[in-house]
């Protein structure tokens, strides 16, 4: 046996006071009386001892020595030699992702399993290594190998749960690369076992060893895994977009999704707000493992956050057998096994404003054009029949047949024009062109199909420049062309809207309703929400060129400054805001922000992973083959019989200090009872 701490011998020289106590005598004050009959009587009863007779006390003094003993000992931290040549490497991997927030383990399933990781820091040995991974959507070392007790039991607790979906592969292998070749090695996995990146944890084992090792000859790393989790049950949102209509200017569309996680029939509803004001409210009927979803539309110009909330959920009881309705019973959440996770109980999207556009159309009557303008309720219309001496800078120019010279600057749709400009020329006519090319990329041709458009005839129209042809014949002559510019972009369709049937399809509103939100810079293509744990790409088109910086808020204001594009990882569900930063609080460096400042960019963010809702654990293939690789139930009701193993797996020194702790009562118990003096 060797000792980690030999220099702590030295503490057995509190012995010699300890023994001076016992042997020298308490040198008596002299007082002068006035006869000294009673104390001769007293010394014929009780004659003075010598100093070596005071050791019949032995009993005691031997059981004060032997506390000093044992407290001199743990405090030098006996090892046996064994232990010092097995010195183990441990990296323990703490699961962070959001199904550890579930509340059927008391009070989280992550709080009880940090507090596993804490019981076995106190059964370190000599030596002992212990590193410690956070496996979130991303795998993070939190602390490297370290030793030293109070040092890792400070970086467990700087450990929070997150948002984020969890990936416990990614974080083994990176656990097998701290563990390296030594011979001790072992991966210690603290989760929940909802992650369904591992399939089987024999074949996990046996990846991590290839990953690692360069060599011919493998070393083996046990993997064991620590479950916290119980059969609970969950119901969340496992989608939420929305986007805008293609076919109302001020409509948008919600595809929402709500799955049942449990073997119980629920009901409840789903709370629709936008913008803090409620829009509808949905009821929900949810057989065991059901998945709900619906497709709403609605309607708005300004826009907003929008956000989708459970409430009320319910076990449904079934129908009885006079055909009454089912009743409900109801229910709180963990108590019922119905609702464990709260954070998949919230989603949101945003929907994005509608902008209303000044629009000047010079034409010498058309009917489909002027309706389709006016009856666009985004669109503040003005008609004219001449061109006008002055351009607006404010407004769409619509150009049908009459042509100036100089197109002018700004945003300018042309539609058949009859003049050549310094943006085109104009050629003979092209007879019965069929389109064959279509552009379908363009946001421009979006649920656009012109392939079955009569046309009898159309303008060839020769660019110099270069352009974009989002729809051609087979000839190569483009019909519907974009025509880029510095002053702004021009758009030229070249089809005679009174010979043609077009204007009498649903592609020429769709394609006018296309070309306005081009012109604005909008699309009705998807208002992406984020998953918790992604990189954000910002849209730079939505930042003012005149603000210097820009500032991330998360739901719950923390800070991050914005540098580049993409901003992350989004680690909350919730609301995230871009807002500007002025100079002086730049130069301050300070962490408030104005909460006032207007948004510049939303980022909704939502948990939206069906893996992560699902709460059930998935027992492990091969998990009962044995091998390298165990799990291990530490769940309520499989955490009895781990009590009196984690005791037993303790340090030297702490049971020498929990026997001093017992020698030091019973001392108290004897000398109380006068059994000792």
């Amino acid at each position: 046996m060797s000792f980690a701490v030999p220099l702590a011998w030295a503490l057995l020289a509190i012995a010699i006071p300890i023994i001076a106590l016992y042997v020298l005598k308490v040198r008596l004050r002299r007082v002068k009386v006035s006869t000294n009959l009673f104390w001769k009587q007293v010394y014929e009863e009780k004659p003075p001892r010598a100093w070596w007779q005071n050791l019949r006390h032995l009993l005691s003094l031997l059981a004060q020595l032997l506390i000093l003993l044992m407290l001199v000992s743990a405090v030098a931290d006996p090892f046996f030699h064994w232990q010092s040549k097995q010195a183990r490497r441990i990296v323990v991997v703490l699961d962070t992702s959001s199904s550890m927030k579930a509340t059927d383990e008391y009070p989280t399933r992550f709080e009880s399993a940090r507090a596993a990781v804490h019981q076995l820091f106190d059964g370190l040995r000599f030596r002992d290594e212990v590193a410690i991974v956070a496996a979130g959507s991303r795998p993070e070392v939190v602390l490297g190998m370290a030793s030293h007790t109070p040092t890792l039991r400070r970086a467990l607790d700087s450990v929070q749960a997150s948002d984020n979906n969890g990936c416990l592969s990614d974080a083994i292998l990176l656990g097998q690369r701290l563990i390296g070749q030594h011979p001790a090695g072992e991966i210690l996995v603290f989760s929940d076992g909802c992650q369904t990146d591992i399939e089987s944890s024999s074949q996990l084992s046996e990846a991590s060893k290839t990953e690692t090792t360069p060599t011919d000859e493998t070393q083996s790393v046990r993997i064991q895994f620590f479950n916290f989790a119980t059969a609970a049950g969950n119901v969340g949102i496992t989608q939420f977009q929305t986007r805008r209509s293609l076919v109302d200017p001020i409509g948008y569309q919600i595809l929402l999704s709500v799955q049942n996680h449990s073997n119980i029939a629920v009901q409840g509803r789903v709370e629709l707000t936008l913008s803090g004001s409620p829009i509808d409210v949905l009821p929900l009927k949810l057989q065991p493992d059901e998945l709900w979803i619906r497709t709403l539309e609605k309607t708005s110009l300004a826009g907003g956050p929008l956000e989708a909330k459970l409430v009320e959920l319910t076990r449904l009881q079934p129908e009885t057998t006079s055909g009454s309705s089912a009743t409900t019973q109801p229910a709180a959440g963990n108590a019922s096994g119905i609702n464990a996770l709260t954070t998949d109980d919230q989603a949101w999207a945003m929907v994005p404003p509608r902008q209303v556009q000044n629009v000047l159309t010079v034409t010498r009557g058309n009917l489909f054009l002027q309706k389709v303008f006016e009856a666009n309720p985004l669109v503040n219309l003005t008609v004219t029949d001449v061109l006008p001496t002055a351009w607006p800078t404010d407004a769409i120019i619509v150009l049908h047949r009459q042509m100036p010279a100089n197109v002018p600057a700004g945003r300018v749709l042309v539609i058949d024009p009859e003049t050549d400009t310094n943006l085109w020329t104009i050629g003979d006519l092209i007879q019965n062109p069929i389109i064959t090319e279509q552009d379908t990329q363009s946001p421009l041709m979006t649920h656009i199909r012109m392939d079955n458009v009569l046309i009898p005839d159309a303008r060839r129209l020769t660019f110099p420049n270069s352009v974009q042809s989002l729809a051609s014949t087979l000839d190569g002559d483009s019909i519907l062309t974009i025509v880029p510019r510095t002053e702004g972009n021009c758009l030229v369709l070249g089809v005679n809207l009174e010979r043609s049937d077009l204007a009498f399809r649903t592609a020429f509103p769709i394609l006018v309703t296309n070309a306005l939100a081009w012109f604005a810079g909008q699309s009705g293509e998807v208002e992406r929400s984020w998953n918790a744990g992604q990189i954000a790409s910002l849209s730079p088109d939505n930042f003012p060129t005149e603000a210097t910086a820009f500032t991330l808020l998360s739901p719950n204001n923390r800070l991050s400054a914005v540098v580049g594009s993409q901003v992350g990882p989004l680690d909350e569900v919730g609301m995230w805001r871009i807002v500007t930063v002025d100079a002086e609080a730049q130069n301050k460096n300070t962490n408030q922000v104005d909460q006032s400042r207007p948004v510049i960019q939303w980022l909704p963010v939502n948990l939206s992973d069906s893996a992560e809702s699902d709460l059930r654990p998935r027992r492990l293939d091969g998990d009962s083959a044995g091998g390298d690789s165990a799990t291990k139930d530490m769940s309520a009701s499989g955490r009895s019989s781990s009590w009196f193993s984690g005791w037993l797996s303790r340090p030297l020194w702490f049971y020498l200090a929990m026997m001093a702790t017992f020698f030091v009562a019973a001392e108290w118990v004897l000398y109380q009872r006068r059994w000792i003096s």
